[in-house]
């Protein structure tokens, strides 16, 4: 075979007729693997990504000896690991502490503050720490210190895109906090492929974990999102790591949403409120009061409650119904989840009697809030009915309940837990289909129960 052919063999036998070795051409984009060269990826459909790569393996290594290696008896393992305690509470709540040699993964959309909370943490945990920067130069960081009113007396900052560098300077100097900002911008001089493609995301982040646990150094890397607000890269990212941390809000809101979505070291359904100012993120004590602040009583509003981790949230549907101008309707959802809106329109035309075949309808979650809570079909019902109706509902009125196909409300789950707070914000009365007879109620709440949106109708029509 001539030197100048195409590397097209992809299995060379020996004269007893056995494989000599095996050859697996793999894309250095995306890690996509052929049997034979090709000039395209068929995967990401990037040119002359396709090689070996150091994919031979010859017959000789498949038969070496394998190392071994000595297991640990976990009778004797430390059980408890040290955990820092930042003196954040909302962010101390979510991760339970930052525990040593943790690798955290923090993502959200641009702007929402990423880069502001981790400098707040790297200031307020009095340890060493490194700060990596791949998209800021240090007169921008220092910039964003400065303008948060913070000391970075332990602070130590590196511009760099190499993560072998990153690793190496970790190690030598080895901080209690290692922040990589960002993920998308680190590659590995192992990997042929440009930074940010998903072989190097991949291969970065697998060096990271390695070093973080080698070295027992807590590393904060900040993560960018995909368009439908995932965290960016291969699904195998969130398996490598052991906290998942998602910031939510709107950039042109206040407030910010750090919900935790993995933990290996607690509670993997706490959400952390923060306000966006100025000085940075500040703890919100009382976020359902925030919420609830700006509320104008009107028509097309009513108050429910969801579970966010460990607390509940209340919080302001919002609806409003307008006569359509087109032939086809059109129904708009935001925070809530739109075929179930859809759902609810069905239900309330065909069980409630309420026409809105030639309306649109539109329903908000104040606040920048989501949530796929049941129990809030009630409400989003009664707003839009208070929409349609043009009847305002009682300010001191909270709804809770799920609506079934047959226009039947059903009873919310832990409801009792879910109403402590409800003295507090001014709501004295709670419509729903009934509480569990084990359940008890806080004091001073009066409930209104109803058992299919016919009543709910007409209770609506008899408040006025």
């Amino acid at each position: 075979m001539s030197t100048n052919d195409s590397p097209r063999l992809a299995l060379e036998v020996d004269i007893r007729g056995m494989p000599k070795s095996s050859v697996v051409y793999t894309c250095s984009n995306c890690d996509a693997q052929y049997p034979k060269w090709a000039g395209r990826c068929n995967q990401c459909g990037k040119f002359g990504t396709i090689s070996t790569a150091g994919q031979t393996i010859s017959r000789q290594a498949k038969m070496a000896p394998l190392p071994a290696a000595t297991p640990i008896n976990l009778s004797t393992a430390e059980l408890n690991l040290p955990r820092y305690q930042i003196g954040i509470k909302e962010f101390d709540r979510v991760t339970s502490g930052l525990a040593q040699g943790a690798v955290v993964l923090l993502a959200g959309e641009p702007g929402l503050g990423k880069s502001t909370l981790v400098l707040q943490i790297a200031d307020k945990l009095n340890q060493p720490v490194l700060y990596i920067s791949g998209e800021e130069a240090a007169e921008q960081v220092a910039g964003r210190v400065k303008r948060l009113g913070l000391s970075a007396k332990n602070l130590s900052f590196l511009n760099e895109l190499t993560v072998e560098t990153v690793i190496g300077t970790a190690t030598s100097t080895h901080p209690a906090l290692l922040i990589i900002d960002s993920l998308q911008t680190l590659s590995s001089t192992d990997i042929a492929s440009s930074p940010g493609s998903p072989a190097q995301i991949k291969a970065v982040m697998a060096k990271l974990v390695q070093a973080a646990k080698a070295n027992k150094i807590t590393t904060v890397i900040i993560g960018h999102v995909t368009k439908g607000g995932e965290v960016a890269g291969p699904k195998t990212l969130e398996h490598l790591v052991d906290v998942v941390l998602n910031l939510e809000g709107e950039t042109d809101g206040v407030l910010r949403l750090l919900r935790c979505y993995k933990n290996r070291f607690g509670p993997s359904d706490e959400v952390g409120f923060f306000e966006m100012r100025e000085q940075g993120m500040q703890e919100v004590a009382n976020p359902s009061a925030l919420l609830l602040k700006n509320r104008h009583h009107d028509s097309g509003s009513s108050i429910s409650v969801v579970p966010e981790g460990s607390r509940s949230l209340f919080i302001e549907v919002q609806a409003l119904v307008t006569r359509t101008r087109f032939g086809y309707p059109k129904r708009t959802a935001v925070g809530f989840d739109p075929p179930r809106l859809q759902l609810l329109l069905a239900v309330l035309q065909e069980k409630g009697g309420v026409k809105l075949a030639f309306s649109d309808v539109y329903v908000n979650l104040a606040g920048g809030i989501k949530s796929r809570e049941p129990g809030l079909d009630l409400a989003v019902a009664l707003a839009i009915l208070s929409a349609y109706l043009k009847k305002p509902l009682p300010e001191d009125v909270l709804v809770a309940g799920e609506v079934g196909l047959a226009g039947e409300i059903r009873q919310v789950k832990n409801l009792s837990r879910k109403l402590k707070e409800a003295g507090s914000l001014g709501l004295t009365r709670v419509v729903t289909a009934g509480v569990d007879g084990g359940e008890k109620l806080p004091a001073g709440l009066e409930i209104i129960s109803l058992k299919n949106l016919a009543e709910v109708v007409g209770w609506l029509n008899n408040q006025f």
